[in-house]
């Protein structure tokens, strides 16, 4: 005897199937949001440490540029 599967439950399988694959989706973009922000972190720190750095060197060229990548930062990610 073969088992066949009703209209409902093929359907239902199927929704579940979306479902699942919504699911992963958002997951997915939780993930690079976490990531995206720990990088994003991480470079604006070591841009406030190499700033403090030019700072102390007297160095205002380095300390320009290094501001403006700061600035630049901050206007896109915020």
């Amino acid at each position: 005897m073969e088992n066949k599967k009703s209209y409902t439950d093929m359907m239902k399988a199927s929704a579940m199937t979306r479902k699942k694959h919504a699911e992963k989706s958002v997951l997915d973009i939780y993930i690079d949001m976490v990531i995206h922000e720990s990088i994003l972190t991480t470079r604006r720190a070591d841009l406030l440490e190499a700033i403090d750095a030019a700072l102390d060197c007297k160095d205002e060229t380095l300390f320009m540029k290094l501001t403006d990548e700061l600035t630049s930062l901050s206007c896109h990610y915020g």
